[in-house]
């Protein structure tokens, strides 16, 4: 671009003028002039994101920016696009100018207009926008005549707008669509496509399960088959962007069940591990192929299906961590950390705990808090002890904001593997003595409920609690805990020398002078339970909460007088019943987990491991932890400041049928009445029906339609009945197509016969492959024995007369009542009914029934083998209670039952 002068010179009069505000007022004068050409509107608008970028609220001159956008010139839309992404608001007036804007560039023909209005719409992304938008990106990523720079743009411009709204972009919609472009030729095009189906398979699955056949293939031909372009290797690496995206992709997707793929991926796997023994010169060829090593190797322990691979991994990368590069041994950390989440059997990791624990004093924060992971991760019963007292040593050494995440891996690792009381409490009271500054009171929690869920954990934890507060300096988390645990449990040591009450209770008051409000609060409550606990102190204790009952803190002041009322009421049980021993707290997820899981959230991309063991994976990937609950609904030991216990998991909604199921029920049942239309419209193929009936013959059109980006190839089409009484075969002068391109179409027909009454419709089976990946449709063909009926027209009296006789005969009838709620409220409901009876192969006689909104129609069903059936139908609705009665005679029992049967599944589908 052009330098401008009149830029120039103001960037330098906002340099020199102490205040800003002249020149912003030389820019709104500018604005005023009454006709700016582009050059001097561009020149405005720089003005404008100049200050903007200065920090100054710009809230003036968006119509111009806006007017720049739509210019037809490159130089000025990029200008305006450029200061509509810094200066617009989302729910700006002038956004619906600016989307109709992107919409008209989207369809340019030139390629540079189309790129400029992308990245504008990633850099803007409001939900506007992607409520409009998005399906006109999709379809410039689908299209056949876009270039590859431009869907690289669009791929990574959906990638934006799902993140950000992911319940906008309806992304099950067209996910399905996109995912064969994993195949593309161009790899540039591959690698934005796979970074979008990576963020689509967290959220739809379903619709993205081909994509890890598609991988594995992708990666075969870039390592195996060497199908890759010069252009695209980095230092004698292919494409290893494109292989680190592929491989992590991988991680989302369970082990293949075909033999023939899981062997294709181990092979790829040892081929990349062989590959990075090589004796390598280049740093940036290095650096390549570690990025590719540690992904194939997280790819291998996530698939946990071959054990050498696995023994392989752990012994490379025990020469990892040991490396003098800094960011080697990251990384080897890291991924042992993995492992170490996976495997059963850690002892093949221990061999390396001392250079781990070593780790834990590097100079990289980032290697030190990689080693605790690991620590954790690898921690078991018999190694607990030493990991514990290492972590504990190393705790005052620590960095401030790795204290707390290691305090609470000490407090679960503890809680976990204890196997002596007295070991657990020692270690968890020392804990929060260490670190009781850096780390939330969900520890001392936790400590308090092991003790009270523990008969013989609680006199040890006397004794303890005693001797903390006992202690020349007592940190305030243990001080809660010793304070509510001798108010519980302090009856256990009352006997003990110098543990009398009178003892206790001078220790508590020693410590309670330098101890904070929400500290004192829970030593009130000890104190309270004191007078409970031991008449002979009841005047010491009072006297403490006398001297409380003034107290400048309100909180502490309010349970002064609440006790001292309790403790003074003439009352022989109601301070026994108030003061009860605390009940065991109900077995639920440990807060301490819930606290470090919540420290892991999921960012743009799901983790697809969490640090621990086996059983903390499966209870992360079943269960996720719960929000916390606001701060009133918390459950407090104490009743001070602390953090929330779980709440109990809600019960799992009742599972919703798929919407692709329930279209494909809707399809079949129009058809059911209707002679053409469509049977399945899928996010691959479209399948369509057309039908013309001589009965007892017929011949049924399937319409086959590629709706896939790629082509689809092996195509093979076969109509089954289970009944020997229809028979259906491809027509004599039909040949399925081989294959289809994208957005052509092919049509089969077929030849039915009706031998004789038949109750059970016949499948289509449709088998093709899209991609290399194999893919089956089976369909139910709309084909009944009420298809091969001809409507009959008798007069108006003679229809009662025989369907009494029908009736006194009792040769067939099938009497329905089925709910219609759509009667009392759709004003076509009534029409539409008569549509249907009449599609049906009926002839309606109006006016035989007595009411006026019943429908009688008459037919005659023609078979092959067995003759003609005579069939009659009353239909007889109730808006005003939702509710319709079909009644059929036919002088065949089945063909009334298929009638009948057909009126249900439309009814249900209405």
């Amino acid at each position: 671009m052009a330098p401008m002068k009149g830029l120039t010179v103001f960037v330098a009069d906002v340099r020199k003028c102490k205040s800003w505000r002249a020149s912003v007022d030389r820019a709104r004068l500018m604005a005023q002039k009454p006709s700016l050409n582009g050059y001097n509107r561009k020149k405005y608008v720089c003005k404008l994101i100049y200050m903007s970028l200065l920090g100054y609220d710009v809230h003036f001159g968006h119509k111009e920016a806006v007017e720049l956008a739509n210019s037809t010139k490159y130089s000025e839309k990029q200008i305006g696009y450029l200061a509509v992404s810094l200066l617009l608001m989302e729910g700006s007036g002038f956004m619906r100018a600016v989307v109709a804007a992107l919409r008209r560039d989207l369809h340019d023909a030139d390629e540079c207009s189309a790129c400029l209005a992308l990245s504008a719409v990633t850099n803007v992304a409001t939900r506007e926008i992607a409520e409009t938008l998005t399906e006109d990106i999709v379809m410039l990523l689908l299209s056949s005549s876009a270039s590859m720079f431009v869907k690289k743009k669009a791929a990574l411009c959906l990638l934006r707008l799902l993140r950000r709204f992911p319940e906008v972009v309806n992304a099950r919609q067209w996910a399905a669509r996109v995912v064969p472009y994993i195949g593309h030729r161009d790899l540039g095009v591959t690698l934005s496509v796979v970074s979008l189906v990576t963020a689509l398979v967290q959220q739809h699955p379903d619709e993205t399960r081909k994509a890890a056949g598609l991988a594995v293939r992708r990666l075969k031909s870039l390592l195996v088959d060497g199908e890759h372009s010069i252009d695209y290797v980095y230092y004698r690496v292919p494409a290893p962007w494109l292989q680190v995206k592929l491989l992590r992709l991988l991680q989302y997707f369970p082990a293949p069940d075909s033999a023939e793929m899981r062997g294709m991926l181990t092979g790829i796997l040892r081929r990349i591990i062989d590959q990075s023994q090589d004796a390598t010169r280049e740093l940036q060829q290095m650096n390549a192929q570690y990025a590719v090593l540690f992904e194939a190797l997280s790819l291998g322990i996530h698939l946990d299906a071959d054990q050498a691979l696995l023994r392989e991994s752990a012994a490379l990368l025990g020469r990892f961590i040991t490396s003098r590069e800094t960011n080697v041994r990251y990384l080897g950390l890291e991924a042992m950390a993995h492992l170490a989440a996976y495997i059963d059997d850690v002892s093949a990791l221990k061999q390396y705990q001392g250079v781990i624990i070593q780790s834990l004093r590097d100079r990289d924060t980032s290697v030190r808090r990689r080693a605790l992971d690991l620590l954790y991760s690898m921690c078991d019963v018999d190694s607990s002890r030493t990991i514990v007292g290492e972590l504990l040593r190393h705790m005052a050494l620590a960095d401030t904001a790795l204290r707390e995440e290691m305090a609470l891996k000490v407090a679960i690792l503890t809680e976990k593997f204890a196997t002596e009381y007295a070991w657990y409490v020692d270690v968890m009271m020392r804990l929060v003595s260490l670190a009781g500054d850096h780390m939330g009171d969900e520890v001392w929690h936790r400590i308090v409920q092991v003790v009270l869920g523990n008969e013989e954990l609680q006199l040890y934890a006397c004794k303890i609690a005693l001797q903390t507060l006992r202690a020349p300096v007592c940190h305030e988390s243990a001080f809660k805990v010793s304070a509510y645990v001798l108010g519980e449990f302090s009856h256990l040591i009352a006997n003990a020398a110098d543990s009398a009450p009178i003892d206790q209770l001078k220790a508590l008051q020693t410590k309670m002078a330098s101890a904070s409000p929400a500290a004192r609060a829970v030593a009130l409550t000890t104190i309270a339970k004191f007078i409970n606990l031991f008449p002979e102190i009841k005047t010491l204790c009072l006297r403490v909460l006398d001297r409380f009952r003034g107290a400048l803190d309100v909180e502490l002041q309010q349970r002064a007088c609440e006790y001292y009322a309790l403790a003074t009421v003439e009352s022989e049980d109601l301070l026994p019943t108030v003061f009860e021993e605390m009940p065991p707290f109900p077995e639920r997820q440990s807060a301490l987990m819930s606290r470090l899981l919540g420290k892991d959230a999921d960012t743009e991309d799901q983790r697809t491991w969490v640090l621990g063991t086996r059983d903390a994976k499966a209870e992360r990937s079943t269960q996720p932890p719960p929000p916390p609950l606001p701060e009133k609904q918390q459950s407090q030991p104490g009743g001070g400041d602390g953090a929330a216990e779980p709440p109990a998991p809600a019960p799992a909604p009742a599972p919703e049928e798929p919407e692709q199921v329930t279209r494909g029920r809707r399809h079949y049942a129009r058809l059911l009445w209707e002679s053409d239309g469509i049977l399945h419209d899928g996010d691959e193929m479209q399948v369509g029906v057309v039908a013309q009936y001589k009965p007892p013959a017929g011949r049924i059109g399937v319409f086959l339609g590629n709706k896939a980006a790629a082509a689809i190839c092996d195509i093979a089409i076969e109509a089954r009945s289970s009944e020997d009484a229809l028979e259906i075969r491809l027509a004599a002068d039909q040949t399925p197509p081989a294959a289809l391109v994208p957005l052509a179409q092919a049509r089969v027909f077929f030849d039915v016969v009706c031998r004789d009454v038949f109750g059970a419709a016949p499948t289509l089976r449709v088998t093709y492959s899209l991609a290399g990946e194999p893919a089956e449709l089976e369909l139910q063909l709309p084909v009944t024995a009420m298809h091969f009926m001809d409507p009959v027209t008798i007069a108006v009296g003679d229809f009662f007369a025989r369907w009494k006789q029908l009736g006194d005969a009792g040769i067939g009838e099938a009497q329905e009542v089925f709910r219609t709620p759509f009667l009392a409220t759709d004003g076509g409901a009534g029409p539409w009914l008569r549509s249907v009876v009449g599609g049906m192969g009926f002839a309606l006689i109006n006016g035989a029934d007595p009411a006026p909104d019943n429908i009688v129609a008459v037919g005659i069903a023609s078979t092959e083998a067995a003759g003609r059936f005579g069939c009659l139908m009353r239909v007889e609705p109730k808006p005003s209670h939702g509710l319709t009665r079909v009644t059929v005679r036919a002088t065949s029992g089945a063909l009334a039952a298929a009638v009948a049967a057909n009126m249900g599944t439309i009814f249900a589908c209405r």
